[in-house]
């Protein structure tokens, strides 16, 4: 199995002091201790146990549904181990490393935040470093995440936290642009027939991108280009929510996925219309609407009425209310039609590429499953002809389109049950 480690190296870093650079040497050190860690995570989730038998036992012990738990049959019983606990051999030098940079660092906020991720590491206070990030009022310029984050690619139920790490440097130039962008789309308001059931943080959303160097663990597994954080409903409620995007894993997953299918899958007449520098740009501005739009899909009770089809509605609806807010940016002169058609194309890249590279086993499945759903749901509105293994969009089809399944991804998030969930997924399909 490949280790689950990336190492980037960006061009046109900003000069960094000295200090800067002997912690930025700690974080990789750091960071690179995760890989092992995570494939231990990746053992265990082989490990399988009856979902039903889980659940049961979950009623009488509720740590078994802690997304920061190692959930094991021994003996014919079920045990569970906070993660602090299961891997404390591993986390310790981790942790040492940490506390290291933190007190070599000469900026005091940021050194806080390191001694907070290594108290975390070995002592399971999660929280408590998740609300200190959220209150960092401004940006510095080494940025760093060790630890579990809860993704919904999970891996025992979608809900348990997988161990990751990244090391990067603030592009500043890319965190303006970014912020630009939010403050037009986060200046909508858009009502929720059930105010109640919606946490409107969009005032307390932090954005940065990030020049990243290091990549481990889960996020070497999934190569995410952008993440909002925290996945947990009450603490953005409380404390707000952030976005970081990252510049090389953008690049990667252009290079790798979306440039090979968009020369597959469209004619060459169609290709002509697209520079690489459009197809780059468009991606990375349509994750970044992505995330931004997970500002307004904070529902209260989603995850518990969706159960396992959370994590495919809530990122569908991500990409989707993304790109149909990406008409306020066209009305605001931000972006261009070219522009907005590339973030287009780019997801259809993204989205075939998903269906021809199935696998259940894939952290991004979800993802996959997603994309699958845009693709008939387009095709069933006429918005997208398939021909000859060649796709032909219909832009101003698929942009209406996108407005009929935004409202109805969005349904499903505010009151949908499970079973109304699984009936879209099966249409769609």
């Amino acid at each position: 199995m490949k280790k689950p480690l990336i190492l980037f190296y960006p061009k046109n870093l900003p000069l960094l002091s000295k200090n800067e650079l002997e912690v930025l040497d700690l974080l990789m050190d750091a960071g690179k201790l995760i890989a092992p860690l995570y494939l231990e995570q990746e053992k265990q989730a082989e490990l399988e146990i009856n979902k039903g038998e889980l659940e049961r036992a979950a009623k009488k012990n509720p740590a078994i549904l802690d997304p920061h738990t190692v959930v094991e049959k021994v003996n014919g019983k079920i045990v569970v181990t906070p993660y602090h606990i299961k891997y404390a051999k591993l986390l310790k030098p981790v942790a040492d490393k940490l506390i290291e940079a933190s007190k070599l660092t000469k900026n005091k906020d940021f050194g806080n935040i390191l001694k907070l991720q290594a108290k975390a590491l070995t002592s399971g206070a999660y929280e408590e470093e998740a609300v200190a990030w959220l209150k960092i009022k401004k940006p510095y310029i080494l940025d760093t995440f060790i630890g579990p984050i809860e993704h919904f690619g999970g891996q025992l139920l979608f809900g348990k936290a997988s161990y990751q790490a990244w090391v990067g440097v603030l592009d500043k130039e890319g965190t303006d642009r970014l912020n630009n962008y939010k403050s037009v789309i986060l200046s909508v308001r858009r009502k929720a027939t059930l105010p109640d059931e919606r946490v409107d943080n969009q005032d307390q959303v932090k954005a940065r991108v990030l020049d990243v160097v290091l990549f481990s663990g889960f996020m070497a597994r999934a190569k995410f280009v952008g993440l909002h954080l925290p996945t947990d409903v009450s603490l953005v409620e409380k404390y707000g929510s952030e976005l970081i995007l990252f510049n090389q894993p953008n690049d990667l997953r252009i290079k790798e996925q979306i440039i090979p299918t968009f020369n597959k899958i469209f004619s060459k007449e169609f290709k002509e219309g697209f520079e690489a520098e459009d197809i780059r740009r468009g991606y990375l501005r349509a994750v970044a609407l992505h995330e931004l739009a997970h500002s307004y899909l904070y529902y209260k009770h989603a995850a518990r009425n969706l159960a396992d089809l959370f994590p495919v509605i809530e990122e569908l609806a991500a990409t989707i209310l993304g790109l149909r807010l990406a008409g306020t940016l066209l009305l605001k002169d931000r972006i261009n039609n070219k522009q907005l058609e590339s973030m287009i194309v780019t997801f259809l890249c993204r989205s075939f590429y998903h269906k021809g590279n199935a696998d259940s086993s894939s952290p991004l499945k979800n993802y996959a499953l997603g994309g699958n759903i845009f693709i008939n749901f387009i095709v069933q509105n006429g918005a997208l002809k398939i021909s000859g293994g060649q796709v032909v969009p219909n832009f101003m089809k698929i942009f209406v389109s996108l407005h009929e399944l935004s409202d109805s991804l969005e349904y499903l998030l505010e009151k949908g049950s499970y079973k109304d969930a699984q009936n879209f997924i099966k249409k769609y399909s």
